[in-house]
């Protein structure tokens, strides 16, 4: 019970330093989809993200947040209808939930938010956040997804709330649709910066702000709030004559490398994340280690990258060095690994020209610590199991994230003992299931151009299948863990005799 209460308790330490995010490019993908994926790290050791779809709605509604501020926004009429996974005690709200971090809505447009971000004191001192009545994470797929019909629309109007409203906190949110990604930060209350993901790079980020310099007269490539510079100029941020090309995340952006916190220092917070993805991709990127955070804001992988590398990614946990806390049991590591036990979901989000809308975008949605997870796929079209729509803060039988927290719980109580066994069983689980895939998206694509109803219903028959060849696998491997923690009870208080 001891490492159970380490881990919890750890489980909760710095919960709103949260989040990894990988974007890549369409001619960095091995099939030319854009991928955007991110780990939700937010949450508490019991919190479950709810998989729900919002029904269009005619009738707009006021839009509350019930958990971070007081921040409040009307929705007009004619809403779309959109995918969310918002936190299981928020499902009671007029919008059906908030903090509902990541989804695509019924034009294809696709959001995942937020990366949490910082700004620095200097800006803080001229420009603060908004705390009370500023925009927030737990707002913006709400309040946008049922309205945009473009990443570049959904980039347009963040940024005029944000110059508007303000912002209550920082954050880097991704926008993508069948043509483009974008990603935007913000900074201080009311600026923002926006900027394209070129087609043949990636993206990475680990809760600091990344983009740098801009090209403001590249409109195609950049946007951002209309005094972004000047402000800074005016406010003592930023000096053209002395400290050369503006560069957002250096003006604005905090980079702490002296806090005594290992959890405050981005060092060891934020640093090694960034150094392990990049050097995944990029691997000639780690002959010459970035050691002040001026990181490449957007790196060319030395492979096109798969829907499996991007996982892997969201997966590490530095295996194989010294940094390593998990399998080393080490709870007091220096360094924070990309895959932590409090992760609420992860979700990579493949987005797909040439197919039909029904399959054309794809969620690969990954429950509770990724390492001792698997990224299960959710097609737009598909009907989402009832138990990926339930789940609450006390474990229960039923719910998707419970079955895989009880085992991931399980697992961690000997993570060298344990872990490979969970991970080789999903492993091989994932290559079944990608091959199913691939045979499906063929079977579906040719029953379309037919009969779209039938379609349907080799859509509803591969989620259904998927699940439950899932679920079959966790039970599996909980009751092999189980079954083996059995035997090492009985072998420590056997008392031998009558």
């Amino acid at each position: 019970m001891k490492k159970i209460v380490l881990v919890l308790s750890l489980a909760s330490v710095a919960s709103s330093f949260a989040c990894t995010t990988i974007i890549v490019g369409k001619n960095a993908t091995t099939d030319g989809s854009i991928l955007v994926a991110r780990n939700d790290d937010g949450g508490s050791a019991n919190s479950p993200a709810h998989l729900v779809y919002h029904q269009p709605r005619a009738k707009g509604y006021l839009f509350s947040s019930v958990e971070e501020n007081k921040y409040s926004y009307q929705l007009p009429d004619n809403l779309m209808g959109y995918t969310g996974m918002p936190d299981w005690g928020t499902r009671n709200t007029p919008g059906g939930g908030t903090f509902e971090e990541v989804g695509f809505n019924d034009a294809g447009v696709g959001i995942s938010a937020t990366e949490t971000i910082f700004s620095n004191s200097q800006t803080l001192k001229v420009d603060p956040y908004l705390d009370e009545s500023g925009i927030v994470e737990e707002a913006i797929p709400s309040i946008l997804l049922p309205q945009i019909k473009s990443a570049r629309q959904g980039v347009e109007m963040l940024g005029k709330i944000i110059e508007t409203t303000g912002s209550g906190e920082g954050f880097g949110v991704v926008f993508v649709d069948s043509k483009e990604a974008w990603y935007l930060e913000n900074a201080g209350g009311h600026q923002w910066l926006a900027v394209r993901v070129p087609d043949n790079a990636y993206f990475v980020s680990g809760n600091q702000s990344r983009l740098g310099e801009v090209n403001l007269k590249d409109s195609k490539n950049y946007l951002a709030s209309p005094n972004l510079i000047t402000f800074a100029e005016q406010n003592g941020l930023y000096n053209p004559k002395t400290d050369g090309k503006f560069n957002f995340h250096k003006v604005y952006g905090k980079n702490d490398t002296t806090n005594p916190s290992i959890y405050k220092n981005d060092i060891t917070y934020n640093y090694q994340r960034v150094i392990s993805l990049q050097g995944k991709y990029t691997p000639s990127t780690l002959k010459h280690p970035v050691n002040n955070g001026d990181f490449a804001v957007f790196l060319k992988p030395e492979h096109k990258l798969s829907v499996a590398d991007v996982e892997s990614g969201l997966q590490s946990y530095y295996q194989g060095t010294s940094m390593d806390p998990y399998t080393s049991q080490n709870p007091q590591s220096k360094y924070r690994p990309i895959a932590v036990f409090r992760t609420q979901q992860s979700h990579v989000m493949q987005v797909r020209e040439k197919l039909p809308a029904p399959i054309a975008n794809v969620a690969y949605i990954n429950l509770g610590m990724t390492a001792l997870s698997v990224y299960v796929p959710f097609y737009q079209g598909a009907i989402i199991p009832d138990y990926y729509q339930i789940g609450g803060d006390k474990a229960d039988d039923t719910s998707a994230f419970w079955k895989f927290r009880k085992l991931q719980t399980l697992a961690m109580q000997n993570f060298p003992k344990y872990a490979p066994i969970v991970q080789a069983g999903f492993a091989e689980l994932n290559q079944q299931i990608e091959k199913q895939q691939k045979d499906f998206e063929k079977q579906y694509v040719k029953a379309y151009a037919k009969d779209p109803k039938a379609a349907q219903q080799l859509l509803d028959n591969f989620t259904n299948q998927t699940q439950q060849q899932v679920f079959g696998e966790v039970d599996k491997l909980t009751n092999q863990i189980i079954t083996d923690m059995t035997n090492q009870v009985n072998t420590l208080y056997h008392f031998e005799g009558a």
